[in-house]
């Protein structure tokens, strides 16, 4: 996906994020005037946050999905595949997000009381719904073969933050053509796809005859296999 596009989407999922929020705080406001300050910083504030995450994530991913519906429903896929398994590297961002929002604050003013306790089962349930929210992304992303090219799309909650051009991406949700396509290499349980410019890589899982049929593909598209060699 181009760095434009990444953009759009994440700026349009945190600011609409931030607004759905503060309507959500702003209505709720009469019930926090009374309420003492540990339950405010150990309760309330990280459970907000963690709402905003999730809520973002789950925005991020509907509509990246938006993006390429009319690619994925107007063009004849030949075939498609799961993704291979995410790995740390797409669970380090939302778990940093998650340590900051739960556990940076001890940093500073530390307040010991039942709702410090509770601040951390709110830590380890954050983690937990994170974790499973990624794996139904997993299991729900996948990578579609049509005639013009090979397209990633579903549920991909991963999150993203545009920060210049990305290098050596697993599996990045968008569309490439075939001449995107460097080489492609046929292991015991996946097959995996290089991409140009050494901007990443798409791998999936592929018994078999799925690896007839993608196999046929890369020869009728004059994708090179890559050599045992190398």
């Amino acid at each position: 996906m181009s760095q434009t596009k990444k953009a759009v989407i994440f700026f349009l999922s945190f600011f609409t994020i931030i607004i759905l929020l503060s309507l959500l705080f702003q209505s709720m406001s009469a019930l926090f005037v009374n309420m003492n300050e540990s339950l405010m910083f150990n309760v309330i504030s990280p459970l907000f946050t963690t709402i905003g995450l999730v809520m973002f994530l789950i925005l991020q991913s509907v509509i990246r999905y938006l993006f390429y519906r009319k690619t994925l429903n107007s063009n004849t896929n030949l075939v498609y595949a799961s993704i291979t398994k995410f790995g740390m590297k797409e669970r380090m961002l939302p778990y940093a997000f998650l340590i900051l929002i739960h556990l940076a604050p001890f940093l500073g003013n530390i307040i010991f009381d039942h709702t410090f306790m509770i601040r951390i089962l709110l830590f380890i349930g954050s983690i937990i719904i994170i974790e499973l929210l990624l794996r139904v992304s997993n299991k729900k992303t996948k990578v579609f073969f049509q005639r013009s090219g090979i397209l990633i799309a579903g549920f991909d909650a991963r999150l993203e933050i545009p920060l210049g051009v990305s290098i050596n991406i697993k599996n990045d949700s968008g569309f490439y053509s075939y001449n995107d396509i460097e080489e492609y290499a046929v292991l015991p349980d996946r097959i995996e796809l290089k991409l140009v410019n050494s901007y990443g890589k798409i791998e999936f899982m592929a018994n078999g005859e799925l690896k007839r049929q993608i196999t046929g593909l890369m020869v009728q598209n004059k994708v090179p296999v890559k050599k045992a060699a190398e």
